[in-house]
């Protein structure tokens, strides 16, 4: 199953899970005589939060808001925005309490069954159901609640953008004159319908005012369509940094740009070419050495390695493919030399332990999944937890460090909820402070 298709059976079945509770909440809170009539209005209020998240399920739909002006989309999609973003908190929410409530239910007439065959009858006391009657109508009525929350964090812009606090990343092997180096990365910046040549724009200077040693952007430059590649390029020009600017391709990189060929690369060719007019160098797995002298820091990029948005393993993690080439790239990088590694998936770090690269910086999850309801023990409580092992911010294991940047653009809509878009900032050091 593709994963627009993946998207839109979540969407279908997050609105059977709303429909089937508001419904319920009808039946036990509405006068009969008016009943009809509510029906009426829910069955349209449905129909129309919905219609317009079509657009983003069809590619040729998604393609024509780019000639869409960023305020018209705002004020066409912004109830049905709002309206997604209130089915997965509904989910969220009242999801592990149906769960729950079924398997007790289930266990129940497993019960009773039990009893019936053994001849005891439905001996003891019935079930309250005048209680849960009213618990089941009541669950509905979040619905309305948890939209008009929703509408709030909808659109969640670039006014919100949050520069991390400097992170010092411990480097044993970091070269003296390089102790002190600061980085910056962006990740997933979705240029399309939401993100244009203005927030880029915007974006450059906020990365130019931080003054860093080096940039990196850590894949999805583009969303859906190779058309945004212009207005990329452009929106990027004059991002500045001492030591460079380098880049990695995502998935979307591949999607938006799957058929151009060059060498060993299949896709996402013309937008490195595209990249390089400007002086952002795509790394498309290979090592480049950072600094001067015989001692340098060794920067490594490794590319989306499923170059096939066709296959069904497109968006899946390739464990053996990214072990080899980090070997490879480990071996030219050299055993005792300080170590940068740019990877689009944060599943890379996992693999890249054994090769003792010092610091991963990756993105892919928007954080975990742009719509979260908190943190709990510093793990965000979004849809990203059912798929993704690290999902925001930094982890460290024995002595290496991840860092997961939430990115800056959306995936599919423009939705951001206690998910703010994120410029992340660290500074390399040889020993701890």
């Amino acid at each position: 199953m593709g994963f627009r298709t993946s998207l839109l059976v979540a969407l279908l079945l997050l609105n059977a899970f709303a429909y089937l509770a508001m419904r319920r909440a009808v039946e036990h809170w509405v006068r009969e005589a008016a009943r009809r009539r509510v029906m009426l209005a829910l069955h349209l209020g449905f129909l129309l939060l919905n219609l317009p998240l079509a657009v983003f399920f069809f590619r040729e739909l998604n393609a024509a808001l780019l000639r869409v002006p960023t305020a018209v989309l705002e004020v066409v999609f912004y109830p049905s925005t709002a309206w997604l973003t209130t089915l997965i908190a509904f989910f969220l929410l009242a999801g592990p309490i149906a769960a729950i409530w079924g398997l007790v239910q289930l266990g129940e007439r497993g019960w009773r069954r039990l009893r019936s065959r053994a001849g005891l009858g439905n001996v003891g006391s019935a079930p309250d159901l005048s209680r849960r009657g009213f618990l089941a109508g009541s669950a509905g009525l979040l619905v309305p609640g948890i939209y008009a929350v929703a509408a709030y964090g909808a659109y969640g812009s670039l006014n919100d953008l949050d520069i991390s606090e400097q992170r010092d990343i411990v480097m044993p092997r970091l070269p003296r004159s390089l102790d002190g180096m600061t980085i910056v990365q962006l990740t997933d910046l979705h240029v399309g319908p939401y993100i244009r040549e203005r927030e880029l724009r915007a974006l450059v200077g906020e990365v130019n005012s931080l003054r860093p040693d080096l940039v990196v952007i850590t894949g999805d430059i583009l969303d859906w369509e190779l058309a945004s590649l212009p207005e990329a390029v452009s929106g990027l020009r004059g991002i500045e940094s001492t030591l460079g600017v380098f880049a990695v391709l995502g998935n979307h990189d591949i999607y938006a740009d799957r058929y151009s060929y060059a060498g060993p690369h299949r896709g996402g060719v013309k937008i490195a070419d595209g990249l390089q007019t400007i002086g952002i160098r795509t790394l498309r797995n290979e090592v480049v050495e950072i600094g001067e002298g015989p001692e340098r820091l060794a920067l490594l990029g490794l590319d989306w390695l499923n170059p096939n948005p066709s296959s069904p393993n497109f968006y899946r993690y390739q464990q053996a493919e990214t072990r080899k080439v980090l070997g490879v790239l480990s071996q030219q990088a050299g055993a005792e030399r300080a170590k940068l590694l740019l990877a689009h998936h944060p599943d890379t770090f996992g693999d890249a332990i054994p090769f003792g690269i010092d610091l991963t910086l990756s993105g892919h999850t928007h954080g975990g999944g742009q719509v979260l309801l908190g943190t709990w023990r510093g793990i965000p409580l979004g849809i990203g937890l059912v798929r993704f092992k690290y999902l925001s911010g930094l982890y460290q294991e024995q002595g290496l460090s991840l860092y997961v940047n939430r990115g800056i653009g959306y995936l599919g809509v423009p939705i951001r909820i206690n998910c703010p878009p994120e410029i992340s900032r660290f500074r390399l050091t040889s020993q701890a402070a």
